[in-house]
């Protein structure tokens, strides 16, 4: 009687078990109703190209990049925010999610959560039904879609029911998305391709030009973790870093300094900066003084890059304000979403245009 019990139990739970799922360029993160966010790894993976089976995902994929053999390939199915390789994407998630009834005991029969998910302001409708569209391959049932910057906006406690403007820059991965939202909704959005995986590969491209190096992503990334700056800070650090001397084919080691990593950047950090003076110029004037009160609202995992505070208020002459934990700000809105359903439905659209649960 106990079992059978039991059985209902969970049955009627998974019938209405909800997910919010970010699915960044970066990062996979999921967000399990009542839970909390039960989920975070790097959106890669490595796939056996003769069994098409994934053989690991996450940091231990990413630690694989440039030592594999022919037959396995190293592959990103989240591309400058959106998805670019539809089955190795639906592949992960339907990984993920099969992890995830293992690991919090749902009953993989009846588990087919609705699902919250978060997309870029300016998403074509191919680029929305291709996110249902595979998170419902993958497992999913209703899909739910809702816009990062609103999902940023409900994460940092804005209150979005009242007529202020609020500037949201999130710089992430893949894409740099610049939003004025009020009201509930976005008022104008623009973004750009320059984000932090464009750093890398400037950081890549400037060793080589300078130093005749040949390194890899990796290399790349920890150079602009460890000493990549937006702006001179007075501090000057350098790093020591080993790779491919591009004349004589064999190792070498180079000492690189944080001006010189700064230096790599800069052509892209203008674009980045030329992005927010757009979206500024655009906004009605009605929302330019309370942007002004209120200042810049920045996010993302690559405004965690030194200096980037201070670059943005030299150039737009506003208060910039930094999220603390820039990586969760979308999945933390959609969170409470997710918490709050029948209160917050209203910024949700699912593919059938309405917000039943």
């Amino acid at each position: 009687m106990k079992s059978k019990f039991t059985f209902f139990k969970n049955f009627k739970k998974n019938l209405n078990q909800g997910l919010a799922v970010d699915l960044g360029s970066s990062k996979i993160i999921v967000y399990l109703d009542k839970k909390g966010i039960i989920f975070e790894e790097k959106s890669i993976v490595a796939v056996n190209n003769k069994t098409k089976q994934i053989i690991a995902i996450g940091k231990e994929a990413q630690e694989m990049l440039g030592k594999t053999p022919s037959y396995i390939s190293i592959i990103e199915p989240l591309e400058k925010g959106v998805i670019s390789n539809f089955e190795i994407a639906e592949k992960l998630l339907r990984y993920i999610l099969s992890d995830i009834k293992e690991k919090h005991n749902l009953s993989s029969l009846f588990f087919t959560p609705n699902i919250i998910v978060g997309v870029n302001a300016n998403s074509t409708e191919v680029q929305l039904r291709a996110a249902i569209d595979m998170l419902r391959n993958a497992g999913g049932k209703n899909i739910y879609l809702i816009e990062k910057p609103l999902a940023i906006a409900i994460g940092c406690g804005l209150l979005l029911t009242e007529a202020k403007g609020h500037l949201i820059v999130d710089i992430g991965a893949g894409i740099t998305e610049v939003s004025v939202v009020s009201l509930g909704g976005i008022v104008i959005s623009k973004n750009t391709t320059v984000a932090g995986h464009k750093f890398n590969q400037d950081i890549i491209q400037y060793i080589k030009s300078k130093f005749k190096l040949a390194i890899g992503v990796q290399t790349a990334e920890e150079i602009k973790i460890k000493i990549g700056n937006a702006m001179d800070l007075n501090k000057e650090e350098t790093m020591t870093i080993k790779g491919r001397d591009l004349i004589t084919g064999l190792p070498k080691e180079i000492k690189i300094s944080s001006d010189e990593a700064r230096e790599a950047l800069l052509e892209s950090l203008d674009v980045i900066i030329q992005t927010i003076k757009n979206v500024i110029e655009l906004t009605p004037p009605e929302l330019i003084s309370d942007i002004i009160d209120k200042g810049i609202l920045v996010t993302g995992e690559s405004s965690k890059l030194k200096g980037v505070k201070e670059l943005i208020e030299k150039h737009t002459g506003l208060k910039v304000n930094l999220i603390d934990n820039p990586k969760n700000s979308v999945i933390k809105g959609e969170g409470s979403v997710l918490e709050n359903f029948q209160v917050m439905k209203t910024y949700l659209l699912n593919e059938n245009g309405n917000t039943s649960w």
